[in-house]
């Protein structure tokens, strides 16, 4: 199997999105507006900033039928360090990981037009980008687009902003937006089933940037620290949903809980769209909820009994041994759903719900697992980049959240 359809082969199977949402008119990815966190957005999530990275995936709007990802994370390094690190491309593949090389074609000014090669251990992807760095300061920040012009990802565009908080730490936000419909023949013929697919891959390769950008400047500045952390239980995370209900119109949220290099849960919340009942009756099926937590499942109850409903699950995919055993334990406040064997048999995963004005469901849900719990090849995919697997875990718990709130809208036809 060529190393480029391996991969997209293998983010479609963490994408639990239906691929088949609705398109409008195409616009350019590399020209259409990106949208950033104002100050009052930024104060909202600190909270959760405090902990680890925090991704806002837009919904599709009039614009564009393209929705933005934005990110945000807390760097413990000066505004003028992080700047330092975004603004010289040609350093990335000391410190990206997956970044074999950096080409540069020419310097104009303020702009800088290189190439760059990205790949891990089945495969490796080109692309051709233009940097531009906007005028900025310690007091006031720094901003830089980068547009993708070409290349196996398509086209896009994405923004880095760097805000002071204060004098040695700083606040980044960077936005993104993918388009793989003009890429080669493989990504097109994905990407033409939708947009989950382009969404799935801007959160895994976009986290992956992010996380490695401030680990460099925190080293730079001798705040990163290497010591080892002991995951955390899971526990449910405290997380205000009235006061997060206007920014969830807007799109869900993913929030990390990152210690170093440990990982310790991802936590996504949304908006529903649909009654608590209607959401609930999902999460309590456990071939409908099966379905949702991987795109493609199958899943069939196999035994009910006092713990719970254990059901199996499998996705059928060419050369690849996808699935395994869960339970799915009933509750009329948290819902659990722990892996048994085969596939992500150690992951868990935990949701509840909160009610809207108006009837509308919110959705809490948390998980912890480990993405090298997985097949072999999905093992050499991750290959030790734990960067990447951080990425894949926030990119899988989005799509769940996807997932849900569009099987309990096909319950009301």
């Amino acid at each position: 199997m060529p190393r480029v359809l391996i991969v997209f082969v293998l983010l479609i199977t963490w994408s639990a999105t239906a691929l088949a949402e609705s398109r409008t008119e195409r616009v350019d990815a590399s020209r259409a507006r990106l949208g950033t966190l104002n100050e009052r957005e930024r104060e909202l999530l600190a909270p959760h900033l405090d902990k680890g990275p925090v991704i806002l995936t837009e919904f599709q709007n009039r614009q564009t039928d393209l929705p933005a990802v934005i990110y945000a994370a807390r760097v413990e390094a000066p505004a003028r360090t992080v700047a330092g690190v975004i603004a010289h491309p040609q350093e990335y593949p000391s410190f990206m990981q997956a970044l074999e090389s950096v080409d540069v074609k020419s310097v104009h000014g303020q702009m800088m037009a290189f190439d760059w090669t990205w790949g891990v251990t089945l495969f490796s992807l080109t692309g051709h980008n233009v940097l531009t760095a906007f005028p900025g300061d310690p007091e006031r920040g720094y901003r830089y687009e980068i547009r993708t012009t070409g290349g196996e990802l398509g086209i896009g565009r994405v923004v880095w902003r760097v805000h002071p908080d204060g004098p040695k730490r700083s606040l980044v936000v960077f936005s993104s937006r993918l388009d793989m419909r003009n890429a080669n023949y493989i990504t097109r013929q994905l990407a033409s089933e939708g947009n989950a697919v382009n969404r799935t891959i801007n959160v895994a390769v976009a986290t992956v940037t992010l996380l490695e950008v401030k680990a460099e400047a925190e080293r730079r500045a001798g705040t990163y620290s290497t010591k080892k952390v002991k995951p955390k239980p899971l526990t449910r995370p405290d997380v205000d949903m009235r006061s997060l209900g206007n920014l969830l119109r807007r799109g869900d949220l993913v929030l990390m809980d990152l210690d170093g290099d440990t990982l310790h849960q991802v936590t996504v919340v949304g908006r529903a769209g649909a009654s608590i009942g209607r959401v609930r009756r999902v999460m309590l099926d456990p071939e409908e909820f099966g379905q949702s937590m991987l795109h493609g499942s199958c899943a069939e109850v196999v035994e009910r009994t006092a713990e719970g409903l254990r059901f199996e699950w499998e996705i059928p995919i060419p050369l690849l041994h996808v699935g395994g055993e869960m339970i799915l334990r009933p509750s009329p406040t948290v819902i659990a759903v722990d892996g048994i064997s085969g596939t992500l048999s150690k992951g868990r995963w935990r949701f509840d719900t909160y009610r809207y004005p108006g009837g509308e469901a919110g959705v809490i849900g948390w998980a912890s697992f480990d993405p090298a719990d997985s097949p072999k090849l999905i093992r050499k995919l991750i290959a030790g980049n734990t960067q990447f697997s951080h990425g894949f875990v926030a990119a899988t718990q989005l799509s769940v959240m996807r997932s849900l709130r569009g099987r309990a809208h096909q319950l009301r036809r």
